[in-house]
């Protein structure tokens, strides 16, 4: 199984590409990034690093480029910032939905036989908010923006079912450091709905790449649950 994962420069992108190269089931990785990973992110072959400076400018994107993602089986988009930026929370994994789709549907018409859909893994939040007339009392425009990114997302994957699917995750607070004193304290405040390891969001991410999900919508307090027995499993 071949994956894409846009954003693995970041904390939360860098956690899920460890967990995404654990997986025996999944032979080759492409980290699609704007600026080269650190070597201490490229621990095997399986991964390679494909850079796109400008998500903005993707008619200028090389062949080569679009060739070596073009036979990808999923995508994890985990590329965003916590603030108003449009470009990085909207317009580019919208427009790189489009044009990654188009490129799918042709490529399909050229082959015989059924074609399994693409999986595309869109990292969320647990404070997104779709519905654009509700009343919110902090942060309300990111929320809001990435909320339509949800929903845009959802019905890109409605209009092209043949080919793809969508899967919305949308974890708490995100702890790094394994079982510290703090992050304990964290989880016994916030509980399974709004917290969630890093380890447990990543060991739940590459799962999800290989086995899907019946939801397409998926909260924290499952991540948390299908994440700490993945773990537990694989002592």
């Amino acid at each position: 199984m071949k994956v894409i994962i846009v954003g693995a420069t970041g904390a939360i992108g860098g956690v899920i590409l460890q967990h995404v190269l654990r997986r025996n089931d999944i032979t080759q990785v492409i980290a699609l990034t704007r600026r080269p990973l650190p070597n201490n992110n490229i621990p095997n072959k399986k991964v390679e690093n494909v850079i796109i400076q400008d998500f903005g400018d993707l008619e200028n994107v090389q062949d080569e480029t679009w060739e070596k993602i073009q036979g990808a089986d999923a995508m994890v988009w985990s590329m965003g910032t916590y603030d108003l930026n449009e470009d990085v929370n909207l317009k580019y994994p919208l427009t790189f939905q489009e044009d990654f789709a188009k490129r799918l549907l042709a490529s399909s018409r050229k082959r015989e036989g059924r074609r399994d859909k693409f999986r595309f893994i869109l990292l969320s939040g647990a404070f997104v908010e779709p519905d654009q007339s509700r009343r919110l009392y902090f942060l309300w425009d990111q929320r809001r923006m990435k909320g339509v990114l949800q929903t845009k997302t959802i019905e890109f994957a409605e209009a092209h079912r043949d080919v793809w699917e969508a899967l919305i995750i949308r974890p708490g607070g995100i702890l790094f450091g394994g079982g510290t004193f703090l992050n304990k304290a964290t989880e016994c405040v916030f509980g399974r709905s709004l917290a969630i390891r890093g380890e447990e969001l990543g060991a739940f991410v590459a799962d999800l790449v290989v086995s899907g999900s019946q939801q397409p919508i998926i909260e924290n307090s499952e991540m948390v649950e299908r994440g700490r027995k993945l773990l537990h499993e694989a002592v």
